[in-house]
């Protein structure tokens, strides 16, 4: 269960991939932390062969920062695109996963909300199963048929296991997801292994389940009070990113 939680959280628990982490600062307030695990290692930890970032930032002093952060998340998918040997002309699909009524939710449909298309990037916002009746991974494979992208990018809200991570945390991965885990383990695999193209998840943690806090109510989710603002300002800068770097 939870599966769709953050990488890093996972790495400091493991000695192994504490040794694979690069860390970089890039200044007091950003800092930038890359794992690649290979197909050996990914068997071990029960997760998909790829390329975590994990981008971390203060977020009292994000109106500070917020032209370098976009300059960091840059690199970070540069370096993600270079991983994946693709390239600025290759075709793109922008999913937006979640449910946009409920704040916490709400990544997924205002990232395509703000990314701009254009003849070579398309975009679509997904709404949750349980609201559509449609299973997420069925929506983007029939997706990928008639579009065929060379990459697709999939917005999801994430959930941490520290709730230090609400609104300072950026994730940008290869290694595929598993929409809707925070509520259900009955999910389909989103990846390059169930799509057959590459895939780059990018999501912000806005949930932690009550364990963390208290462990009488382990499967109890909840947000920090101010998480629409959260959401808002971090879509808001990796929209601005995308539309700078395509």
């Amino acid at each position: 269960m939870f599966k769709d939680n953050i990488f890093l959280e996972t790495s400091e628990k493991l000695a192994n991939l504490s040794d694979l982490t690069t860390k970089n600062k890039i200044n007091d307030d950003i800092f930038v932390s890359e794992i690649e695990i290979d197909s050996r290692l990914g068997k071990q930890i029960k997760r998909n062969k790829g390329k975590y970032i994990t981008i971390t930032f203060n977020d009292d002093k994000l109106g500070d920062h917020i032209e370098t952060l976009i300059e960091t998340i840059n690199i970070a998918i540069k370096n993600t695109f270079d991983y994946l040997k693709l390239n600025k002309k290759s075709k793109i699909l922008f999913v937006g996963l979640g449910n946009k009524d409920i704040t916490s939710d709400k990544f997924g449909y205002l990232m395509i909300e703000k990314i701009a298309a254009n003849n070579n990037l398309y975009k679509m916002y997904k709404d949750v199963e349980g609201i559509t009746n449609i299973n997420s991974f069925e929506f983007i494979k029939s997706l990928v048929s008639f579009i065929e992208p060379d990459v697709v990018f999939i917005f999801d809200s994430l959930k941490a296991e520290n709730i230090e991570r609400l609104g300072t945390t950026i994730q940008i991965s290869t290694g595929g997801l598993y929409p809707g885990s925070a509520v259900s383990d009955k999910v389909n695999e989103i990846s390059k292994n169930t799509l057959k193209r590459d895939v780059i998840c990018i999501g912000i943690p806005t949930i932690i389940n009550l364990e963390s806090i208290n462990i009488d109510n382990p499967y109890m989710l909840i947000s920090s009070r101010d998480i629409d603002r959260v959401v808002d300002d971090i879509s808001s800068i990796i929209s601005l990113s995308i539309n700078r770097l395509f």
